[in-house]
């Protein structure tokens, strides 16, 4: 059974390491992965076909008023408005920015603004007032996470389980002690964000059985081996 944990995580993956350079985004094994997650995708139907011009993002204002979010890209001169920014995002694009929230139903997300906004009067009581009337951005939640865990990804791909030599001494085996210690706190504090990420992407938690949405399965390990061997030719 495939769930939003596992878009989250082939998603880290591809942009983590495989999406990193034309080179990268060219091979055999980031373009499998990138198979799996356009079915992903699609399966929990996060699509820039689904784009709002008005969207389900909240906006604090003064009656009478109307905010209007402009976007600025790099190489362009010219700020867009929402649906012109839109296009130039592939579907990836669009959920790993967290963009696609912007376009579902802020009520399926009732039960989880609540928790949010009632553990973070717990955690900022100063705040309260503004916690109470702001209205939570998921967009910008999600993107911040989503940016953060891409951050500890590329961390975790470091080799800190390395000694630099074989044969036992108190600095390299204590350094690596506290390096292992330092990852596994590390993990043991990654699972909350998972889960708020997870949710994020899909509220209801389903569970998609791999024939129904045509999941394609690859031999990963051969696919990565190969192209480990090519690179060093």
């Amino acid at each position: 059974m495939l769930t939003s944990k596992d878009l989250l995580y082939i998603a880290l993956e591809y942009d983590g390491f495989w999406n990193t350079s034309k080179r990268m985004t060219n091979s055999k094994p980031s373009q499998a992965r990138k198979s799996q997650l356009d079915k992903l995708l699609a399966a929990f139907n996060i699509s820039k076909k689904n784009v709002q011009a008005e969207t389900q993002a909240p906006r604090n204002v003064s009656k009478g008023h109307k905010v209007v979010t402009v976007y600025a890209v790099s190489g362009r001169s010219k700020s867009m408005n929402r649906l012109e920014y839109i296009k130039t995002l592939t579907d990836f694009r669009y959920f790993s920015s967290g963009e696609f929230l912007a376009d579902i139903d802020r009520a399926k997300y009732k039960t989880f603004i609540k928790q949010t906004v009632d553990k973070a009067k717990l955690i900022f009581p100063e705040h309260l007032e503004l916690i109470e009337t702001e209205p939570i951005n998921l967009v910008h939640l999600f993107s911040n996470l989503y940016n953060f865990r891409l951050s500890v990804y590329h961390m975790f791909n470091y080799r800190f389980d390395t000694k630099m030599q074989e044969q036992f001494s108190i600095e390299d085996d204590y350094s690596l002690y506290l390096r292992k210690q330092f990852m596994k706190s590390m993990n043991d504090k990654l699972s909350e964000v998972d889960k708020i990420l997870c949710l994020l992407i899909d509220p209801e938690k389903r569970k998609l059985k791999e024939d129904e949405i045509d999941y394609p399965n690859f031999d990963f390990k051969t696919l990565d081996k190969e192209w480990r061997h090519e690179l060093r030719q």
